[in-house]
């Protein structure tokens, strides 16, 4: 009897941590209790023993419960030994490498893009969101391109209103015109969102398959607008669609058209098809003999 009674009681705390949300990140007792249907006594200790544990930590000024520092340890360790993570990690790290801007890795979740895997940019200026970061997936490179893999029924279901909360001024304004960016995106197979979460910061992404096909997350090389020309773009454009293939293809997807199978290919792309043309270019508009020589 006490062993039935103890799983019940491990069924309630499970409950209780599954109430939070990035819609909802704090509750109260009676909130909690409310929303479980549970008495007030019974939400009070099961919460006071999640905080004591490390799962909840609470406010003293609100005595409002927040997900606590162990929880976010797990949640750390898990995606620490998941597939993505290892089969991302040095593909993020080669499209750091190479332009010099942060890279990221995400999964979606309703409707929202939470980031798992980042790589800073080397400029002085990082990215304005840590690892861990809930944003709106319409609101980001790597949601719309994830989001631009599922029918339209799942987005309703996911967005029933028509009109979407903006992040910033820039941010799509309404799942009409967030539909129709999405068909144009599924044709290329590379998403671009300019300022939609962050003003001054442009993303660009594309999915990750799994070995069936299935799309689990996507990758984005994001940098200020102001650095960011159409040659620019293009290129990163083309590089995120490889390096996501990349992953894929390390992950077990078979894919006949991706044209990378490992780190190495991936960087004499680059050479062959960015660092060669801008040399090119360079040679070709630098003068051959200075009239007055250079200077700094």
């Amino acid at each position: 009897m006490k062993h039935i009674n103890r799983i019940k009681s491990l069924h309630r705390a499970a409950l209780v941590l599954k109430c939070f949300s990035p819609e909802q990140v704090e509750f109260s007792v009676a909130e909690i209790a409310q929303r479980l249907g549970i008495h007030r006594t019974t939400a009070y200790r099961i919460m006071m023993t999640l905080m004591e544990e490390g799962l909840l930590q609470r406010d003293e000024k609100t005595e409002k419960y927040t997900i606590g520092p162990i929880l976010y340890a797990l949640g750390s360790l898990y995606l620490s030994t998941t597939d993505i993570i290892k089969a991302a990690g040095p593909v993020i790290k080669i499209l750091n490498e190479l332009t010099g801007e942060a890279v990221n890795l995400g999964i979606l979740n309703k409707g929202n893009v939470i980031f798992i895997l980042k790589e800073e940019t080397k400029h002085a200026v990082h990215g304005p969101r840590p690892l861990g970061a809930i944003i709106p997936a319409y609101g980001s490179a790597m949601g719309k391109a994830m989001l631009s893999e599922l029918d339209e029924e799942t987005l309703d279901r996911i967005y029933p209103d028509e009109n979407l909360i903006p992040t910033t001024e820039k941010t799509i304004k309404t799942k009409t015109e967030l539909k129709k960016e999405l068909k144009e995106i599924k044709k290329t197979g590379v998403s671009i969102d300019r300022e939609g979460s962050w003003i001054g910061i442009e993303g660009i992404g594309s999915v990750i398959r799994d070995a069936n096909g299935m799309v689990i997350a996507a990758t984005s090389i994001s940098g200020p607008i102001y650095r960011i020309t159409d040659t620019l773009r293009a290129q990163w454009s083309a590089l995120v669609k490889l390096g996501a293939s990349l992953i894929s293809y390390r992950l077990g997807y078979q894919d006949e058209g991706n044209p990378v199978r490992n780190i190495e290919e991936i960087r004499n792309w680059w050479r062959q098809n960015i660092m060669d043309s801008a040399s090119q270019v360079s040679e070709a508009t630098e003068p051959s003999s200075p009239r007055y020589g250079t200077t700094e």
